[in-house]
């Protein structure tokens, strides 16, 4: 999926912070963790991890009549934590939002098939008119002796192209990654690596839906293949499946 970008660059102004890492699902935690696969309220079909009958780690809710998917992430106190994405399969159109503690609060962007439509910040659950500052106290943004970008853009590789937050002239969250050979990564970066939540969409159109580390899998996850069904789940550790669900 190719998207003719509308270039806009926001200033900073508004620090926000990252993914609640002490409260992901570790290794540690699998003895407790199932697989659910079943339907809620709605009829929409629903792929994820529980721990005591409550969400946690990746989690995807499919309606296969409007085309809409949502791809979460839940830490270990049920809270969606991170990047959610919202893609309207037959629209093309796509949403990603920052969550923290079940509320949007950060970074937002919405792509259409030949635009990028919006971008804003939300604060308790609402956009702004404040604009994105990266938080320079993490050790991942530690200041530099030259001159970077940072706040929303689009940036061409060689063999790729990103949309989204940046940070030191870096990938930051939320992004969307599109390659040439029609892979796409949708979800949070640091320094520019694939780093906690994210959905890796593979030119096959089978799909990684959980959690990285330094650009690998690492951490609660599964993947759906192009009609739906899962091939494989559990915990993975640099990019291996190892703990199998």
């Amino acid at each position: 999926m190719k998207f003719l970008i509308l270039f806009l660059l926001i200033t900073p102004s508004l620090a926000f912070s990252q993914i609640d890492f002490g409260n992901q699902i570790k290794k540690k935690d699998m003895k407790d963790v199932s697989f659910y696969q079943g339907a809620d309220s709605q009829g929409n079909t629903v792929y994820g991890f529980k721990i005591d009958d409550k969400f946690v780690g990746a989690n995807l809710i499919m309606n296969k009549q409007t085309g809409i998917n949502i791809f979460s992430n839940y830490n270990i106190k049920n809270e969606i934590d991170g990047t959610t994405i919202v893609l309207n399969q037959k629209t093309g159109e796509v949403e990603l939002y920052t969550y923290r503690k079940n509320i949007k609060e950060g970074p937002a962007f919405q792509m259409t098939a030949k635009s990028v439509g919006w971008s804003n910040v939300f604060s308790k659950g609402e956009p702004t008119s404040k604009q994105y500052k990266v938080n320079h106290s993490f050790d991942y943004y530690l200041p530099r002796n030259y001159s970077t970008f940072e706040g929303f853009t689009y940036q061409k590789y060689k063999t790729s192209f990103a949309i989204g937050y940046f940070a030191y002239g870096k990938a930051a969250y939320p992004i969307v990654y599109i390659f040439d050979d029609g892979s796409s990564y949708y979800g949070q970066c640091i320094q520019g690596l694939r780093k906690e939540f994210g959905v890796y969409f593979y030119k096959d159109n089978s799909t990684y839906i959980g959690a990285w580390d330094k650009g690998s899998k690492n951490g609660l996850g599964f993947k759906v293949d192009s009609y739906g069904k899962i091939t494989e789940k559990g915990f993975y550790d640099d990019g291996e499946l190892v703990i199998k669900l």
